[in-house]
């Protein structure tokens, strides 16, 4: 290659540069940076650190016609430390890892409808401080506390914790917990009915690359709607339950 009145060649590390006159400082400059470059290159593909080949994430492309054995765990221990796993993947999936500081929920009840054997008030608190968590508490009516509890989360419906068709109803499905004895909280998912402090799909890529999601904030709610029943004097701490449908399944499973 010719670089005004000088010629110069590179073979691996090496560098060959024939000049004349003043073109000489110039080009054995160039010489010595793609030296340095190939050098550096050389010593960063040696250096680098191998993938385990533990880790199948980054060989098996996972599809839906795919295989998936189950896993068989021969102890309780075995299970015990899997599942302690899974809880630590879900919370720092969701930006949850350590867990935020549980700052006083300041919650409210008021509004009391009575019914033959139960009732229904309204409620909110704060998951986070001026976050407002808001939804409906039933409760047994003439029998005797502590009771269990059950949380109920609510699904991608349009009502929100006031679904009520012939499908489905969740007022429904918590009258009947409280007249069986429960002690119910129907609360509403981030960006439904009272909830709208933040629209459901809050957020884009850069909140994401921060640990900030809709996810996050949703399972956050729950855990502080757990706190929030475990407070309550006429509920029993140890027998706290969950259950919903669809988005309020998965709501179930996470918590």
């Amino acid at each position: 290659m010719a670089l005004g009145q000088c010629d110069w060649e590179v073979s691996g590390m090496m560098a060959g540069v024939h000049c004349a006159g003043e073109n000489y400082v110039r080009a054995i400059g160039i010489a010595l940076l793609i030296a340095c470059v190939e050098g550096v290159a050389v010593m960063q593909s040696e250096d680098e650190p191998r993938l385990p080949d533990t880790d199948r994430r980054l060989v098996d492309i996972r599809h839906l016609n795919m295989h998936y054995t189950m896993p068989h765990y021969s102890t309780k221990r075995q299970w015990l430390r899997r599942a302690r796993e899974l809880r630590e993947h879900i919370l720092v999936a969701c930006g949850l890892y350590p867990l935020p500081e549980r700052t006083p929920l300041n919650a409210r009840i008021f509004g009391r409808i009575e019914r033959d054997d139960y009732t229904v008030e309204k409620v909110y608190f704060e998951s986070y401080p001026g976050f407002f968590v808001t939804g409906n508490l039933y409760r047994p009516r003439g029998r005797k506390p502590p009771f269990p509890a059950v949380l109920c989360p609510h699904g991608h419906w349009r009502d929100g914790r006031l679904h009520n068709d012939e499908r489905g109803s969740v007022p429904g499905r918590c009258i009947n917990f409280a007249k069986q004895g429960y002690v119910v909280l129907s609360y509403d998912m981030v960006g439904y009915n009272d909830c709208n402090q933040v629209p459901h799909r809050f957020g884009d890529g850069r909140e994401q690359l921060w640990g900030i999601s809709p996810m996050g904030l949703q399972l956050w709610n729950s855990i502080r709607a757990i706190d929030f029943l475990c407070s309550l004097p006429d509920v029993d701490r140890k027998r706290i339950a969950v259950t919903g449908a669809s988005g309020g399944g998965t709501q179930t499973f996470m918590v």
